[in-house]
């Protein structure tokens, strides 16, 4: 009865989190003229080889299927207003003491973005706001945490930088900040090529969360930093769909948080593996 109880109430609390981001698109939209503003939508279901968590941990070193959307309002005088919902989920129900249980996964994001033209081939993107998310399958019971989020790019037609910050603040407090290059390149018009490399840093919370407490000697009082180099890759096939690919290769690079891995006898436990994706998108 109390397992069916919590269920319905992670349950209430997704639908909840729909209705307030409806409510908060209706009133950003209501006072601005049909014609002062556009309407964006993307979405995506692809298949990765394995799942890299945004805090640093390669948690499935199994297939996982995802399915993204988004839906972006932007006004010309008003800044923008988006909101997206990414689920992931495990293609298999394996139990045994090596692998974690079959597990689903639900995000959604609140954000408001504007842009400034800072020079003729230079402007700053900057979006902010909430992230929620949802995970069952993890733990006997599911997690509901709330974050807030934030990102910024820097366009210009040579090397893209850009950073990410995500802080916890519930149930636990821990926060990471990722910071990166990225150069898109087209071969052609309907085939786009994005080579990238990131890093990220995590906080002395997060590394608990992901390598156990470990011994005293932390690094940078028990942070850890891992980096990721892939590519993008996208090729439209009509003026609307496309086909989506990405390869990414993770390496850890904190020595302690290596050694905590290497003493794990669970396939997860990796520092350093290939990721490969590849799915069919829609945009509108």
């Amino acid at each position: 009865m109390i397992s069916c109880a919590t269920q319905k109430i992670n349950m209430g609390r997704r639908w909840l989190g729909v209705a307030v981001y409806g409510a908060v698109l209706v009133t950003f939209t209501s006072n601005v003229h049909a014609e002062e503003f556009d309407v964006h939508v993307n979405v995506r279901a692809y298949f990765e080889s394995a799942y890299l968590s945004s805090g640093g941990s390669l948690t499935y070193t199994r297939p996982v299927a995802e399915q993204y959307a988004s839906l972006t309002v932007q006004s010309r005088n008003y800044g923008r207003l988006s909101s997206s919902a990414w689920i992931c989920s495990a293609l298999n129900d394996q139990t045994d003491h090596k692998h974690r249980r079959a597990f689903y996964i639900y995000e959604g994001t609140l954000l408001y973005g504007y842009d400034v033209k800072l020079a003729e081939t230079l402007t700053v993107s900057t979006d902010g706001g909430i992230l929620w998310d949802w995970y069952g399958g993890y733990e006997e019971k599911p997690r509901t945490p709330i974050a807030w989020y934030a990102r910024q790019y820097w366009h210009n037609p040579w090397v893209t930088p850009y950073w990410i910050g995500l802080g916890c603040v519930t149930p636990t407090t821990n926060g990471r900040m990722c910071f990166g290059l990225r150069k898109p390149f087209k071969p052609a018009d309907s085939f786009t090529v994005t080579p990238y490399a990131e890093t990220t840093w995590g906080d002395v919370n997060r590394f608990r969360s992901n390598y156990g407490k470990g011994p005293d000697h932390h690094f940078l009082g028990g942070s850890f930093m891992f980096a990721v180099m892939g590519v993008l890759t996208e090729w439209r096939f009509t003026e609307s769909c496309y086909l989506w690919g990405r390869y990414r290769h993770y390496v850890l690079y904190n020595k302690q948080a290596r050694e905590l891995i290497n003493a794990r006898d669970v396939p997860m436990a990796k520092t350093t593996y290939p990721i490969f994706g590849l799915g069919l998108g829609c945009r509108f």
